[in-house]
């Protein structure tokens, strides 16, 4: 291990972490934060089966990680960090920004939420826009866990909930806000996928291992993590520069609630794990 600006910087080999250090690849490299979570797992592995080189930033690193079957660059370090940041988006031509406080208890208080999730947000940009990175893939969240509006809430519209989950949803909304201003201010490009409640389709079970016939939460408003790598790739590969924010969620019957049909009609892609029967 070496100590670099904050950030111990890992070149992952076959018989230590997960993967190791990309080949040349006609595939852009692709900074990946929150990388060693539950949710980035399936992304990773979408991006690695595409030949895309892979630069994956944690606070921690992971000991094994199942299918990672090609190339990846660790760096071990905190998006609160400027330095750490500006560090991991050297030689990438895209970022899929995932990181997102999930800590237990995190969510009393303020300041974790606001480190990770809003001045984290802000370092990706702006050691993207520093570092002349073509795009910005932005995971936030859509609003399933709301009673219904009186229509469809357009991309452009957000909710927050009143309740315990105010504080999480409002960083969410100023985590947009921020994509929004760069790209409006420094004409950076930036694709925002409103990720309905993540769950594990192919093994029937939420991020805590629980078995979706147990799971109340957001029913009808479910998305599984592999298509929401699907997503990801989907925003790699759009062609339209500027900030663009689609709902993507794994239910047909959220396309009353939300405007599905236009991440179909427009980022062309549409979820292949359907939740409707588990409403």
């Amino acid at each position: 291990m070496r100590q670099v600006l904050g950030a111990v910087d890992y070149l992952a080999g076959a018989g230590g972490w997960w993967g190791m250090v990309a080949a040349v690849s006609s595939q852009p490299a692709v900074l990946v934060t929150g990388a060693a979570g539950w949710t980035a797992r399936a992304t990773i592995q979408a991006l690695v089966s595409e030949g895309f080189q892979v630069t994956g930033l944690d606070l921690r690193l992971p000991e094994s990680y199942e299918g990672a079957a090609g190339a990846v660059h660790w760096i071990q370090g905190d998006v609160a960090d400027p330095a750490t940041v500006q560090r991991a988006s050297r030689s990438v031509s895209a970022v899929v920004h995932l990181a997102v406080a999930v800590g237990a208890g995190e969510y009393q208080r303020p300041q974790r939420p606001f480190a990770t999730n809003v001045v984290g947000t802000y370092n990706v940009f702006a050691a993207a826009q520093q570092a002349a990175v073509s795009r910005v893939v932005l995971v936030s969240s859509a609003a399933v866990h709301l009673p219904p509006g009186p229509g469809p809430l357009s991309a452009s519209e957000w909710r927050s909930s009143p309740g315990d989950d105010h504080l999480y949803d409002l960083t969410k909304r100023l985590q947009e806000e921020i994509a929004r201003d760069f790209c409006a201010t420094l004409a950076m490009t930036a694709v925002v996928l409103r990720a309905g409640h993540l769950v594990d389709g192919a093994r029937g079970v939420d991020a805590h291992g629980r078995p979706l016939a147990e799971l109340r939460y957001a029913r009808g408003g479910w998305l599984c993590r592999h298509d929401l790598a699907r997503a990801c790739l989907q925003a790699l590969r759009f062609q339209q520069s500027g900030y663009h924010a689609f709902h993507v969620i794994g239910s047909r019957a959220a396309w009353t609630r939300f405007d599905l049909e236009r991440t179909e009609r427009e980022l062309g892609f549409r979820c292949a794990v359907s939740f409707d029967e588990n409403r």
